[in-house]
């Protein structure tokens, strides 16, 4: 595959020209950078000469480490004058893949790379080979389908903001409302099963009320949340799930309401918790109280019994 080992100047290197770069990771280069300078260079980048310059089919952060380390040359390996695209993209994703494990990004990234080569069923038949492991069909056909979707879709999969489910989930819907989520999940850090609750949530109220999910993101309710630089992006999921619960679920979302501000009536302390069932699905309230000494319990039994001489109490119920 490669040639043996030789010495090129940096400034030779087109850093530009990623088209070979399958890691989304941008970590701090600096550990890596004082290894190499204490250690040296264990496996050389991999470059391929390519008319007047030069670019990388692996080793992008070594190379970062070594301009980190103001050196002015880097030993490489130079792939063969003869190489074509498909054989530098296998080289540079087995690279990565039989290093460690690749992110469902790096996938998704990679898979849509190879299908400009080969179909799913090639990809599926080459997996082993090329990925470290086996992936079936459908799982190649959802990568596919994730990876079509627009920017940032890439960068909210590889940051956590958007999930590979609530990915395949959007990537079913059309541009406009797929560009919704996109914006959404750029401004809101929420868990998997969060994420696919606000989506669910978008498309059962538009559906309900007749309008596109555009035009429910539009909204100002919506928009002052999303938008709230001074809000941190976890509280701007709780605030929009809220938000959302509210439309999805009037008649539910009012009677929780009254039900907390019964509970909020009874003054019981800190330490007792009252809570109502979720939902409101069944009649079951689940109280609970934390005590460290025996005066806490009995303080905490006391403010119960005196919530038994409370009218909220027996509304609530």
């Amino acid at each position: 595959m490669s040639n043996p080992l030789h010495e090129i100047k940096i400034a030779d290197i087109d850093l530009a020209d990623q088209r070979y770069k399958i890691s989304l990771s941008e970590y701090d280069i600096s550990f890596l950078a004082l290894s190499i300078k204490e250690t040296g260079l264990i496996s050389p980048p991999i470059v391929r000469p390519l008319e007047n310059k030069v670019i990388i089919v692996s080793g992008f952060n070594r190379i970062r480490a070594y301009l980190v380390n103001n050196e002015t040359k880097i030993p490489v390996y130079k792939t063969k004058p003869d190489i074509d695209e498909y054989q530098c993209l296998l080289t540079a994703i087995t690279q990565l893949s039989f290093k460690r494990p690749l992110t469902h990004a790096e996938l998704i990234l990679s898979i849509k790379r190879l299908n400009k080569f080969l179909n799913e069923k090639q990809i599926r038949d080459k997996s082993p080979a090329i990925f470290n492991m086996e992936l079936n069909l459908r799982f190649i056909e959802d990568l596919l389908n994730i990876g079509a979707l627009p920017d940032p879709a890439p960068a909210l999969i590889h940051n956590g903001n958007l999930s590979f489910k609530s990915a395949k989930k959007i990537s079913l819907f059309e541009k406009d409302t797929i560009d919704v989520f996109l914006n959404i999940f750029s401004k809101i850090k929420a868990s998997n099963n969060k994420q696919l609750e606000i989506i669910l949530h978008i498309m059962e109220i538009s559906a309900r009320e007749g309008i596109k999910p555009k035009d429910l993101y539009s909204k100002k309710i919506i928009k002052d949340i999303l938008f709230n630089e001074n809000k941190d992006p976890w509280l701007k999921t709780r605030d929009l799930r809220t938000c959302l619960f509210e439309q999805r679920f009037p008649a539910l979302s009012k009677t929780r309401k009254t039900v907390q501000k019964k509970i909020t009536g009874l003054k019981l302390n800190k330490k007792i918790k009252f809570m109502p069932p979720e939902n409101f699905e069944s009649r079951d309230f689940n109280i609970s109280f934390t005590a460290k000494t025996h005066d806490e319990f009995t303080a905490n039994i006391r403010n119960l019994v005196d919530a038994l001489e409370n009218d909220s109490l027996k509304e609530i119920f």
